[in-house]
């Protein structure tokens, strides 16, 4: 399959559909023509001439002209675009890794030694969150032994857990 680059002047060059005309433009003359019908279709007294339809209908062409009209090579439609995205956009950075504000507080878990009977369910306990290198060992002694029933599992979004049997 043959691709090819396409330089960034071609792209940016906006289409002139009538002599200077951009297709914009066009769009923006001729919606106040279909507004002005609808004006004057639809409010009352329906299909006949009042003041206020007159009014309304060129307010609409006015604004639309005006919205029409190049200020240095761009429409101003497209200046008020961009103007409104620049007004719009947030101010602060708010996300900061470091930041402690509203964050749960770290809880010290303490080691509880259960007793579980044969006949009862076991209940899963969680491990402490920091080890001494002393006690440290005494679950790796856990790991190696084959009564413990001990596997890893993986979930979708990555996370490890680890689990095994109580031994006695």
């Amino acid at each position: 399959m043959k691709s090819t680059i396409v330089p960034a002047q071609i792209t940016s060059v906006e289409d002139r559909i009538a002599g200077n005309l951009s297709f914009k433009q066009l769009i923006l003359f001729m919606t106040p023509v279909f507004t002005g019908t609808a004006i004057f279709a639809f409010l009352p007294p329906f299909t006949a001439f009042h003041m206020y339809k007159l009014t309304i209908a060129s307010v609409i062409a006015f604004i639309c002209i005006v919205l029409a009209v190049r200020v240095r090579g761009r429409l101003i439609v497209e200046w008020i675009t961009v103007l409104s995205r620049y007004n719009t956009r947030p101010r602060h950075y708010v996300f900061r890794k470091n930041d402690l504000f509203l964050r749960p507080k770290p809880v010290e878990l303490e080691e509880e030694v259960k007793t579980v009977e044969l006949g009862q369910e076991q209940e899963s306990i969680p491990a402490p969150a920091n080890l001494k290198p002393i006690e440290s060992f005494g679950l790796q002694e856990l790991i190696h032994d084959p009564s413990a029933d001990f596997h890893f599992s993986v979930s979708r979004k990555g996370g490890l857990r680890v689990r095994f049997k109580e031994v006695k």
